[in-house]
């Protein structure tokens, strides 16, 4: 049988740390091969590889993106954890919360994730900002165009 609360404060510190320095393969030593990762603003992504091609796109728009993990509770193989995401988008910063459930395998490793924040004042903050259209297209984010990327050399 799990020690659920040791399995739980180790994916919360893994979580903390990927976020603290985030990259592509960051989350790696936390995630499933075929975690399920559902997210506003982003498709719905199976696998450790199309994450991360996500992760990479969100990172090149948002370089500075972090997140802080302000609680989290648990109860067996499901975690919730509540975190503030820090971002600059252009010259302004982003600071929106967020909660992520997360289903774990009592080893700690993530099989689903569903993360919920407000995404109406994150596009909200891009659209208001004419300088970050171009960065926002060409990082391959952009919802409408259906994944298309754009270069202007």
């Amino acid at each position: 049988m799990a020690d659920w609360h040791s399995v739980h404060e180790k994916v919360v510190a893994s979580f903390a740390a990927s976020w603290d320095r985030p990259e592509p393969h960051a989350w790696d030593g936390l995630l499933t091969e075929d975690v399920e990762l559902n997210q506003p603003l982003l498709p719905c992504v199976k696998g450790r590889h199309q994450w991360w091609e996500e992760a990479g796109r969100l990172l090149a728009f948002l370089p500075d993106l972090r997140s802080d993990v302000l609680s989290w509770t648990g109860h067996e193989d499901i975690l919730f954890i509540e975190h503030r995401l820090n971002a600059t988008v252009g010259r302004v910063p982003a600071r929106i919360p967020a909660v992520d459930k997360i289903w774990i395998t009592d080893s700690g490793k993530v099989l689903r994730r569903d993360a919920f924040f407000d995404p109406l004042s994150f596009a909200q903050l891009v659209l208001r900002q004419p300088s970050t259209w171009l960065p926002w297209w060409r990082s391959g984010l952009e919802p409408l165009a259906g994944r298309r990327r754009f270069h202007i050399k």
